[in-house]
């Protein structure tokens, strides 16, 4: 179980918001001390923000930031109550032997509640859009039927002497048509400029100005750039920052073309360049505007920063260009540092990263039935790992009751609890559940997996020194975000492969730790002894809606001459839990020869 796809997009827009808003507020504040051109290309770079909620930084660590926004919007949901101030309850089911199901319940929050609506409500509103946008398009198919190319040799002499100056060598279209009331440019792998029929009524000068805009359009290659913004409109539909910047993007991709084609002309020539913009700035309010092509005719408030750039032209100075330049590379790197924390991929599949050679792959299929999962085993005496599905054996998982193994071994390791003093005493709150209606020591709250024995050692740990403690034993992602009752369900998350490395590292004592406490906890994981092999593991289950949904076994076998430690996860609508997991791992280690369980179902 993990965060939702879309929970995640929505705490993405969030930071892409921030990450908007102080890339206007540095344009805004420094514009002064830059170039047009650089106005352009930051807002072009911008762009990057908007496809990292979909790049998989697969090995990211996030910030602390944003693993507090997504505690917020988990639809991980929390731990329910039952008729208690805990924020857990588990549900103990008998089974043969040891083998027991120790069942984590949760709830979904309001988010996960709300979630599939807002999914529903967000694809709706993208399929609004691509259907606005692939019309903007279908008239642009019109326009192109409608076609008439210019057989005027003035027109086609004045266009061959406007690519020369601008030193386009593209191959470029130049017609009429009569669906247009102001120039445009479209066509992404083969150029088309199309003039209006009035346009014949123009003057040279006034023509050689439009030719020169779009023209440079061409050069610049901007209908990529308007089929980009096309595809942001239609994911990004909801956000209004979005839009905001988009619409300035348009407008700065249409001031420095200006820009550029002033520095072609005269400087007589840039005031009649100034009144071909309004000529059609009244043209541009007749129409709805095509979203994949350039157009010359802009809004009167486009329009009216335009102007205002034509008027107050000038070329700009080596030290303006140099500030820009530092301008740039600073946004740059703003917008670099923050785009990692923007993935939605990364934070939904958090991998481990695996490189071992040692690796022997198989197909343990046949166990798992309809659910997914994994499995991996590790032979001691063979240093050799055997896995079944190497992808969700490399992801990262909440480790549910798993993680009580190390939760028992920090509190005896920071003198909490001893090996003969470890009694907690109940504080009367009535579980459903009878096994937790007493009191516990180290032994039978590992065997019950009574969930508040263990809160109260983490409680009394701290949360700074489990932190500690995680990060000394490289513990998955060693995440500890969120309340300390619950982080082990929603924010610590581990591979299968990572399991049984600490479980070795554990077994092995390569912690540095004192040597009883170790054999403490292993003395409360053994399960049960065959054939004079000892089996130690720890299950555990997460249960939503009722049902068991996701589940562990992890533990190790002990020989007379060698040690297998394994880890089995798995996932599914129903009957998923941990001892469904057990079941698969022990069929698993019977099929491979190394241990024959009475407890077998």
């Amino acid at each position: 179980m993990g965060y939702s796809f879309f929970t995640l997009f929505i705490i993405s827009n969030i930071l892409l918001s921030i990450t908007i808003c102080i890339i206007v507020c540095i344009k805004k504040i420094l514009k002064s001390h830059i170039t047009v051109t650089t106005q352009y290309h930051i807002s072009m770079i911008s762009l990057l923000a908007m496809i990292a909620p979909f790049i998989p930084f697969q090995f990211l660590k996030l910030p602390t930031f944003f693993d507090w926004m997504m505690n917020l919007g988990a639809s991980y949901s929390k731990p329910s109550t039952i008729d208690s101030a805990m924020n857990t309850t588990e549900t103990i089911i008998q089974k043969t032997n040891w083998l027991q199901d120790f069942s984590m319940t949760i709830e979904q929050s309001p988010f996960g509640i709300m979630d599939s609506i807002f999914f529903i409500m967000w694809l709706v509103g993208m399929i609004v859009v691509l259907l606005m946008t692939l019309f903007s398009n279908l008239r642009i198919v019109k326009i192109k039927k409608s076609l008439q190319v210019v057989d005027n040799k003035d027109v086609l002499t004045l266009f061959s002497s406007c690519k020369e100056k601008l030193q386009v060598h593209r191959n470029v279209v130049l017609g009429y048509s009569s669906w247009i009331k102001s120039p445009i440019t479209f066509g992404m792998i083969r150029p088309y400029i199309v003039l209006p029929k009035q346009m014949s009524m123009f003057s040279n000068e006034e023509m050689e100005c439009v030719l020169l805009h779009e023209l440079y359009h061409c050069k610049r290659r901007d209908i990529l750039v308007n089929y980009f913004m096309c595809l942001c409109r239609i994911v990004y539909w909801f956000n209004p920052l979005v839009w905001y910047m988009l619409r300035d993007l348009k407008t700065e991709m249409e001031i420095s073309c200006d820009y550029a084609v002033l520095k072609a002309l005269e400087k007589g020539s840039h005031l009649h360049y100034a009144e071909v913009i309004l000529k059609f700035a009244s043209l541009a309010q007749r129409t709805s505007p095509l979203l994949a092509a350039s157009e010359i005719s802009s809004s009167f408030k486009q329009v009216k920063r335009r102007i205002s750039t034509i008027v107050n032209f000038q070329v700009e100075s080596r030290l303006l260009r140099l500030k820009s330049a530092l301008v740039f590379i600073m946004i740059f790197a703003i917008i670099s540092a923050s785009v990692p924390s923007l993935s939605v991929l990364a934070v939904n599949k958090d991998k481990h990263a695996f490189s071992h050679t040692n690796v022997e792959y198989k197909d343990y299929s046949h166990f798992f039935g309809e659910r997914t999962g994994s499995a991996v085993l590790y032979d001691s005496n063979r240093d050799q790992y055997t896995i079944y599905n190497n992808e969700e054996s490399t992801t990262r998982y909440a480790p549910a009751s798993t993680y009580k193994i190390f939760s028992g071994l920090f509190a005896l390791e920071s003198g909490i609890i001893t090996r003969d003093a470890s009694q907690l005493t109940w504080d009367g709150t009535l579980y459903r559940y009878g096994e937790w209606n007493q009191d516990h020591h180290l032994f039978s709250a590992m065997k019950s997996s009574a969930t508040w024995y263990f809160q109260h050692l983490d409680q009394q740990i701290g949360q700074e020194n489990l932190r500690s403690y995680y990060e000394q034993i490289d513990y998955g992602n060693r995440n500890l975000a969120g309340h300390i009752t619950n982080y082990w369900l929603d924010a610590l998350k581990i591979s299968p492969i990572e399991q049984v490395d600490v479980l070795k590292k554990f077994y092995h004592n390569e912690f540095g730790f004192t040597q009883t406490n170790i054999e403490t906890i292993k003395d409360a994981l053994l399960l049960e002894e065959s054939n004079h092999q000892r089996l130690s593991g720890k299950t555990g289950t997460a249960v939503l809606n009722t049902e068991d949904t996701d589940g562990w076994f992890v533990g190790y076998i002990e020989t007379t001459d060698n040690q297998f430690f394994f880890a089995v996860h798995i996932q599914g609508k129903k009957q998923s839990g941990g001892s469904a997991a057990a079941n698969i791992a022990l069929s698993i280690l019977e099929e491979e020869g190394i241990y024959h369980s009475a407890s077998l179902q």
